[in-house]
């Protein structure tokens, strides 16, 4: 039976005042609740653990399987169980089977019940080990505050934003730390903003430059991001609406919900190319190259009347690209897109090409493989110029 993993959902305290004594006294098992993992997602932006009070602890990282003993942080008492195997049913988020050093008993429960476990905490579904000393007790507690401290000490700091004396003029006067606008107001400002300030909120604006330049020089995020539609956007929407108290999506969240909606988003934004191709056919495209890492890539594209569509991108690294893995990776792609709806494949002239278009039309009777003009041409010019040298 699977439960839901609070790690990776919670983000702030969070009272948990369930009679989990009762429940077990009442049956002979452990009584697991199985949440709805994108309702909690969308009610609780961010990553957090519950402690032993049962309120919400702030801890990103979600226990990851290892059977050599390699801990995550701030999770010191995995070492007492034996990890074997996470849940890949789908459920209980974090699930993770382990097996009790003390007493054996076999689970699978997220962190949060491992330590209820151990150190015995009631009402959180679990029964509290047997075998368990008041020493192990306190010798689990310990390493617990020693972890807590080593993550305060190891915690970036965060810096304030430059105060008003490095901008002459009294430009971006509210960059100052909250100590130094405390001392302003105390003082009398001698330079009181002027109409045209409190008119358009320089200084609210400025503020939030130096928060926006913050997010990209902490990240190392390049400049051009600055150049895509959807970062004006994403500021003129939340200026034009009064979202007081919103918070913007976490890790989990990002990564979970938002990326299905987004996904399912772009296909339909695409089903109108798709609903063409059986009435005029397509062409697949394909392409080799090399990113900034050196990793050879194959890229796939379906061309049509209605406009072009990027299908897929192949890594290729450890792989022999010879004639028979290309002709492989271009049957995947005609089934995707549906061998009836395909007129032709398209590649360079390489002779692995060649032979995997050879392959595709012996498989296919009405596909026809083209060479790519351009590269035709390259190779005509470079064996003329080679001739004249």
């Amino acid at each position: 039976m699977s439960c839901y993993d609070f790690d990776s959902c919670c983000d702030f305290d969070i009272d948990i005042d369930i009679d989990f004594d009762f429940l077990l006294r009442a049956c002979d098992f452990d009584f697991d609740f199985d949440f709805d993992n994108d309702f909690l997602c969308l009610a609780m932006l961010g990553a957090g653990s519950l402690n032993t009070s049962g309120s919400a602890t702030g801890s990103a990282s979600t226990p990851s399987v290892s059977s050599g003993g390699v801990e995550d942080s701030g999770k010191t008492l995995w070492r007492y169980v034996k990890r074997q195997e996470k849940d890949s049913d789908g459920g209980g988020g974090g699930n993770v089977s382990w097996e009790c050093n003390f007493c054996h008993m076999q689970k699978s429960t997220s962190y949060t019940r491992v330590r209820a476990h151990l150190l015995k905490v009631p009402r959180l579904g679990i029964f509290g080990c047997k075998n368990v000393t008041s020493k192990d007790i306190a010798e689990m507690q310990k390493l617990e505050e020693e972890a807590k401290n080593r993550e305060m000490s190891s915690a970036p700091k965060k810096v304030p934003l430059p105060p008003s004396t490095m901008f002459p003029g009294g430009l971006y006067a509210s960059y100052a730390t909250g100590f130094e606008s405390k001392k302003r107001k105390e003082a009398g400002s001698s330079n009181p903003p002027s109409p045209l300030e409190k008119s358009f909120n320089l200084q609210a604006q400025n503020q939030l430059h130096a928060v926006i330049v913050r997010f990209f020089y902490a990240s190392g995020l390049p400049f051009h991001l600055a150049r895509i539609p959807y970062y004006v956007s994403l500021f003129l929407f939340a200026c034009s609406h009064n979202l007081a108290g919103y918070l913007p999506p976490g890790y989990n969240l990002l990564r979970t919900t938002l990326l299905q909606q987004e996904k399912a988003n772009v296909e339909r934004l695409l089903q109108p190319i798709k609903s063409t191709w059986r009435e005029k056919g397509v062409s697949i495209v394909s392409d080799r190259w090399s990113d900034s890492q050196r990793r050879p890539l194959i890229n796939f594209m379906v061309v049509s009347e209605s406009g072009p569509m990027f299908l897929m991108t192949v890594d290729c690294s450890g792989e022999t690209k010879d004639k028979f893995f290309i002709f492989n990776l271009m049957k995947e792609v005609i089934e995707e897109v549906g061998p009836q709806n395909v007129v032709q494949v398209i590649t360079d002239n390489a002779k692995n090409c060649a032979g995997a278009g050879l392959l595709v039309e012996g498989l296919y009777p009405n596909i026809v493989w083209t060479p790519c003009v351009v590269h035709t041409l390259n190779l005509a010019l470079q064996n003329i110029w080679e001739t004249i040298k």
